[in-house]
C-alpha cells in the first residue's frame, strides 16, 4: 500500500488543522448515525475514537495519533476508508484529503452540476468578451456569440475545447497556434493529474494523439501549466487580427467547472500585473 508522508515540523499547522477535523466530525456523529449499538448512556456526545477506527479498519492508537496531529503516514485508501466511517460528504473528504497532503480525489459519485442554462445566461448578459464554460473535461457547457462568431465555438454543447483547437476551426483562428496548442495542453495535462483514475482524460488524449500528430508531439512532452491569464491573437476574417488577455476562473472548489473570458488588454491590463 502506497503511503503518504502527513509533512515534517514545516507543516505542524495542517497537521494540526487535520487532528481538529478529524475530532469535529467525529463529535458530530451519534453511535446510531453509523449503525453502532451502545448498552448504556454515555457521559459525552459523539463517536469514540476506538469506534471510529473499528469502522475504518485501522488499529485505536493509529487513529489516536492521526488524531493528535503527529506526522505519520497515510494512504489513499485509509484516507476513503476514514471518509466512510464519519460519514464525510465529497467536499469534506477533498478537505480531507488536502489536510493530508494527498491529491484530492475523483467524487465518488458524478455530481449534479447547475443547470447548463444558468452558464448560458451567465456568458450571454454579463460578459460582453468571448466567454464559454468548460467541464473538468473541457466539454463546452455554454458559450456567448462573441465566442462562437470569434472562436467558432459551437453553442450546442457539445465541443469539446481541446479537441476543437486541435481538429476544429477553432484553433485556425489563433495567430500563434503552436504556442496556444503547447499552453492548452499542458494546462489540460495538468488537470488530468487531478483525476488520475479517470480514463476519460487518457481516451481524450489517445484520440487527439491519433488525430494530430501536433497534439502527440505535446502531449509526449509531458509539460504542466497553471491556467495563469495569457495573452493571445485572433486573426478574424472581417474585423483583422484581435488581441486579448484569456482568463480561466474555477466556479466550483472541485474545478468541474471553469470560465474562460477573453478581454481586451485595455481592459484587463498589462498580463504582468496578474502573474
Amino acid at each position: 500500500m502506497d503511503a503518504m508522508p502527513l509533512g515534517t515540523d514545516g507543516k505542524k499547522k495542517k497537521r494540526s488543522q487535520l487532528a481538529h477535523f478529524l475530532r469535529s466530525r467525529r463529535a458530530g456523529l451519534s453511535p446510531e448515525d453509523v449503525g453502532l449499538v451502545t448498552a448504556a448512556r454515555r457521559a459525552r456526545v459523539g463517536l469514540r475514537r476506538e469506534e471510529v477506527a473499528v469502522l475504518a479498519g485501522v488499529s485505536a492508537s493509529w487513529y489516536a495519533w492521526l488524531e493528535q496531529g503527529r506526522p505519520i503516514k497515510v494512504s489513499d485508501g485509509i484516507l476513503d476508508a476514514i471518509s466512510r466511517a464519519l460519514r464525510l460528504s465529497e467536499l469534506e473528504r477533498v478537505h480531507l484529503y488536502r489536510l493530508a497532503d494527498a491529491n484530492p480525489p475523483l467524487p465518488l459519485s458524478d455530481p449534479d452540476l447547475p443547470d447548463s442554462g444558468l452558464f448560458q445566461r451567465m456568458v450571454d448578459t454579463q460578459l460582453s468578451g468571448p466567454a464559454c464554460v468548460i467541464d473538468r473535461h473541457w466539454e463546452v457547457l455554454a458559450v456567448n456569440e462573441p465566442a462562437a462568431e470569434v472562436l467558432r465555438l459551437g453553442r450546442d454543447g457539445n465541443d469539446n475545447f481541446l479537441t476543437s483547437l486541435f481538429t476544429g476551426s477553432h484553433g485556425e483562428r489563433y495567430a500563434d497556434r503552436p504556442l496556444v496548442a503547447r499552453q492548452m495542453t499542458a494546462r489540460f495535462r495538468l488537470q488530468s493529474s487531478y483525476g488520475a483514475d479517470d480514463a476519460r482524460y487518457e481516451r481524450i488524449a489517445d484520440r487527439l494523439s491519433q488525430a494530430d500528430p501536433l497534439f502527440a508531439e505535446l502531449w509526449a512532452r509531458h509539460e504542466v501549466e497553471e491556467p495563469v491569464p495569457t495573452s493571445v491573437e485572433v486573426d478574424h476574417p472581417e474585423d483583422g487580427r484581435l488581441s486579448y488577455v484569456l482568463f480561466t476562473m474555477d466556479l466550483d472548489a472541485a474545478a468541474r467547472t471553469r470560465l474562460l473570458v477573453y478581454l481586451p488588454p485595455g481592459i484587463a491590463g498589462p498580463v504582468s500585473a496578474w502573474q
